[in-house]
């Protein structure tokens, strides 16, 4: 996905809207702890956080950039509706 969809200018354009964080479990201290604190068991996997640092929804699994900007959407709506219907 680094060469593929990160790197796309569809998604960079995209990604400049959010808050985006790669973490790398497998060569930084910093990404073990939070593969442990979040129970990452595989790559690649996409975690969705509220403002408050609460995980709203998780992506599993490599993906095309379309797919994967149409699925974040998705997760960015349902978040955003409910957070007003509580």
């Amino acid at each position: 996905m680094t060469r593929e969809v990160y790197s796309d200018s569809e998604f960079i354009k995209f990604s400049r809207k959010h808050v985006f964080v790669r973490v790398f479990a497998d060569t930084n201290n910093e990404g073990m702890r939070l593969a442990r604190r979040f129970r990452i068991e595989g790559t690649p996997t996409l975690i969705v956080l509220d403002s408050a640092g609460k995980e709203i929804d998780r992506i599993v699994g490599a993906m095309g950039t379309q797919d994967l900007i149409e699925v974040l959407e998705e997760i960015f709506q349902s978040s955003k509706s409910q957070r007003y219907h509580l």
